[in-house]
């Protein structure tokens, strides 16, 4: 009995704690249901398997260094062999000329059998998304973005595009790389003219049979459509585009794209007036032009089947030196150096400190740039003309004239013109600068030099008035005399002064000596002469210089 009680009892406690469980099951369920699911990684391309891999970010606007650096890793995959090489990118674009280098060595690897991807991570933008595709293929990052490749210049109307006279000298080029791009990875050409010019209009249509999809110009659309030709001729490269054509004008099956399970509804046209293609992760999925979205190196290592380590390979701090170097703000800081311990030098000579600070701030003032990409060999031969006719003028021709005005109108010059870069086309060095964006350079580079010229005056003046007071300045500058430091000491002792009465000691024509008391003196008349014997006074003294007349 006790055990058929104690069964009896226990029953209903087990039928709760099955009641407590079911119910909890339930709220489980239903929060499991609730949650959103995540996301699954992103599977890997077919047929990609690699050991290892070789990361090379580009984080930094670009220029003949970034090139420079590119090819140094390159190199160094190459040597190591690593076949798969994937470019970081997280840069607003660069200088036009480095770009294209970099290009064709990525096209130069890829044509040796290499693998090279780009990641977008996080933002590429003009010539980031010109080296981007390039490669084998982009991936993105989530909410990162690429595009907008239009080369730009600066107006006194603020950035605008390259004027029509200069349009076919600087984006043919560009178009032509892109182009290339395009027929290496199978990019849509008229998407790629997008990137470049605003005027581009581009639509996105599907054949509703096949379910093809296209982009298109305005006149490729109406073709397809089976009608006449745009009113106004627009054919979607220039002329614009108040609203599209409507589907229900088409005599065949295509119709516009209006959805797109990554896009969700689309707009028509994809790209429209005064606006250059831009797209974030999605729309760049979806256009054809990244692969897929990658949000971290796990997913990278899983997307591009990496099999072991991922090396990262950054600037070496030679490389981020230069770079640092080469900024507007750090030259202005250089030359401000190079003024004051020139100035100095000059007012403490055989100190050497000042000396050499300048001259390696010449170095670096000058070097850096020219590692860059800047600066150019004629600019600095026409520097070190300049400083060398400041030479002359200071230190063999008394004065300051021709030679000094014409050594400073070459110093200005060369200092300018070492802050642009040289414009891709020119064919001469001699050549004056095209492009308003090299003059947007040399804008900059008269603000740096305004500042360093600015920064040197204000410094000079503390020099030279209250610092050589310091303990250690003093040192390096020599206080001001006073003028007790500048009175010559008096050779006579305090005879001979203003009003003092002597004899003529020798014949005064008009100089000789005359003596006072026990002292003879050297005296001068006032131009009269006077004989020996004569009783003379002074009647002026300066230093050791002492004036007499003949008493009557």
């Amino acid at each position: 009995m006790p055990n058929i009680s104690h069964c009896r009892r226990a029953a209903p406690t087990l039928s709760r704690a099955g009641v407590l469980g079911a119910w909890l099951g339930l709220i489980l369920a239903g929060i499991a249901e609730a949650a959103p699911e995540k996301a699954p990684p992103p599977s890997s391309l077919a047929g990609l398997s690699f050991d290892r891999a070789m990361v090379i970010p580009i984080t930094t606007e670009i220029n003949d260094v970034t090139f420079e650096s590119m090819k140094r890793r390159l190199n160094l995959a190459r040597r190591q062999g690593i076949r798969l090489v994937v470019v970081e990118l997280d840069t607003p674009g660069g200088a036009l000329g480095p770009t294209l280098k970099i290009c064709s060595a990525l096209k130069g690897w890829r044509d040796e059998g290499m693998k090279v991807y780009a990641w977008v991570h996080h933002d590429a933008y003009s010539a980031g998304a010109i080296i981007a595709l390039a490669t084998d293929g982009v991936v993105m990052a989530p909410n990162a973005t690429m595009g907008d490749c239009q080369p730009i210049v600066m107006t006194e109307k603020g950035v605008s595009g390259v004027p029509a006279d200069l349009e076919a000298k600087m984006v043919s080029p560009l178009l032509e790389e892109l182009r290339d791009s395009a027929r290496r990875n199978g990019y849509d050409q008229d998407l790629i003219e997008a990137l470049v010019r605003p005027d581009v209009h581009v639509f996105w249509v599907i054949n509703g049979d096949t379910g093809e999809k296209r982009f298109v110009t305005a006149s490729e659309r109406d073709e397809l459509f089976g009608r006449r030709a745009s009113a106004g001729g627009d054919d979607g490269k220039g002329a614009a585009v108040k609203e599209p054509v409507p589907d229900s004008e088409s005599k065949t099956a295509w119709r516009y794209v209006r959805e797109d399970p990554v896009l969700g509804e689309v707009r028509q046209p994809v790209t429209g007036t005064r606006e250059l293609l831009t797209m974030k992760d999605t729309r760049a999925l979806a256009y054809g032009f990244s692969l897929g979205t990658v949000a971290g190196e796990q997913d990278l290592r899983s997307f591009l089947g990496i099999l072991g380590a991922i090396e990262r390979t950054d600037l070496t701090w030679m490389e981020t030196i230069v770079q640092f170097l080469a900024s507007p703000v750090v030259r202005a800081i250089l030359l401000m150096l190079i003024i004051l311990g020139v100035y100095v030098e000059l007012h403490a000579p055989g100190v050497g400190m000042p000396g050499a600070v300048a001259l390696v701030a010449l170095m670096l003032f000058l070097g850096a740039p020219y590692m860059t990409g800047f600066t150019v060999t004629w600019e600095i031969v026409v520097i070190v003309l300049g400083l060398a006719l400041l030479a002359v003028e200071l230190f063999v021709i008394p004065g300051f004239g021709v030679v000094g005005v014409a050594g400073l109108i070459l110093l200005g010059f060369g200092i300018l013109s070492s802050f642009a870069p040289p414009e891709p086309f020119r064919r001469h060095w001699f050549d004056l600068p095209e492009l308003p964006q090299t003059y947007r350079y040399m804008r900059n580079g008269l603000i740096a030099m305004t500042g360093g010229l600015t920064g040197a005056a204000v410094c000079m003046f503390a020099l030279a008035k209250y610092l050589p007071r310091a303990p250690i300045m003093n040192r390096i500058i020599t206080r001001n005399p006073t003028h007790e430091d500048v009175t010559i000491e008096d050779p006579y002792h305090g005879i001979a002064k203003v009003g003092d009465v002597g004899r003529a000691e020798t014949l005064l024509r008009p100089a000789g000596k005359a003596r006072f008391g026990a002292m003879l003196v050297d005296v001068v008349s006032q131009g009269e002469y006077i004989p020996s014997g004569e009783k003379v006074e002074v009647i002026e003294r300066s230093g050791a210089r002492v004036v007499v007349r003949r008493m009557a």
